[in-house]
């Protein structure tokens, strides 16, 4: 009986497990979830032997790039496809390691005897963020003015005497460096709010912060044009959920570092003019190595997760894959070692240059929209 394939109706040769045509497997159409789960994980990631293959050639600067032009494509896989796949599991990790690092300033509750002095063991340890600060500072001035509203009868030495008792236990458990002349800061913070508008800048009352809306500030403070409410209620919600603003420029790492390779890609065709190459052979060649950067990196946070090193790790890292870049633009280049280094010293230092201004930009369109 004459077989045909389900997906594109071609002819199947005789016991043929797959299309000749279109490359089906030939089945009655139903599936398995784990062939669904299998399927996902390919289609993603596609993680088969030239992913691994090409992943420690990464870190050989410029090979992957020389054999790629040498007509060995079909050897490794997609460029975009495994700079897209290492970024995931670059992030995946730094978001494993911010979350165990914790991203809140630890301090410990402890109990007091009336003496103000610690006593028996810690009762919980609590990580704050300056907001979660800036709430206990409102409700301490909050007692204050609660008390002076009283019936002057209940104002009464003992009763003041009481009231500052529990203030400075309420700060020492939740405001432990507020005492503290170093700390000086902290306690301008806490007091006043200062957030940059695009004309100006504008210093909130905290109590402000934590009591109203920022619709209601905005109407309270006499704030005026779009741009200028935008940065009202982005910054008073960066204070309250730093997290979010955090997470959501990491989420934009992957555009950014496109965007600086896309940047530097042109100027490397301005520094090789002489070569005349197309354009896609700089970005290639940019592309394979912040993959291989990046593959770095996440080895590195990798050992910071397993506490075989601290983060300081990155700093080596980072200062290596600078030195790499000389010898990968020397491999594929193939100019002299003096010429080079003169060009990569322009490349590094353009390459700041415009990691600013993305930097700055990214911040700003993070900034917006989260």
């Amino acid at each position: 009986m004459k077989r045909y394939c389900s997906n594109c109706f071609s002819p199947l040769p005789y016991k043929a497990d797959f299309c000749p045509h279109c490359g089906q497997k030939s089945s009655n159409g139903k599936v398995t979830m784990g062939f669904l789960l299998r399927k996902l994980w390919n289609t993603t990631f596609h993680l088969e032997g030239k992913f691994f293959r090409s992943a420690w050639q990464l870190f050989v600067p410029g090979m992957v790039t020389v054999e790629f032009f040498k007509g060995k494509q079909n050897r490794y896989p997609h460029p975009m496809r495994l700079f897209f796949i290492t970024m995931f599991f670059f992030l995946f990790f730094l978001n494993l390691l911010m979350k165990s690092g914790g991203s809140k300033t630890k301090s410990s509750i402890y109990s007091y005897d009336s003496e103000g002095k610690v006593k028996g063991d810690t009762i919980r340890t609590d990580g704050e963020f300056i907001y979660d600060r800036l709430e206990h500072y409102v409700e301490i001035e909050q007692f204050a003015s609660d008390y002076d509203s009283m019936p002057a009868e209940w104002q009464t030495p003992e009763s003041r005497k009481a009231l500052d008792s529990l203030l400075r236990l309420y700060e020492k458990r939740h405001l432990p460096s507020f005492g503290d002349d170093r700390d000086k800061s902290l306690r301008n913070l806490l007091d006043t709010l200062d957030i940059n508008l695009i004309t100006k800048q504008i210093r909130l009352a905290s109590e402000d912060v934590v009591r109203y809306s920022p619709d209601q500030i905005i109407a309270k403070y006499g704030i005026e044009g779009r741009f200028d409410k935008m940065a009202v209620r982005q910054g008073i919600k960066s204070i309250k959920n730093p997290n979010d603003l955090v997470n959501a420029y990491i989420g934009s790492l992957t555009w950014s570092i496109l965007a600086q390779v896309t940047a530097m890609a042109g100027i490397l065709g301005l520094l090789y003019w002489r070569q005349r190459r197309l354009y896609v052979e700089h970005f290639l060649f940019l592309l394979h190595f912040h993959t291989g950067a990046m593959l770095a990196f996440m080895l590195a946070l990798i050992a910071t997760l397993l506490k075989i090193a601290t983060a300081k790790l990155m700093i080596p890292v980072l200062l290596i894959t600078g030195v790499m870049m000389y010898f990968a633009m020397r491999r594929y280049y193939g100019q002299g070692a003096w010429i080079t280094f003169f060009k990569w010293l322009a490349y590094c230092t353009l390459y700041l240059f415009v990691f600013a201004i993305l930097f700055t930009l990214g911040l700003l369109v993070v900034f917006a929209v989260f």
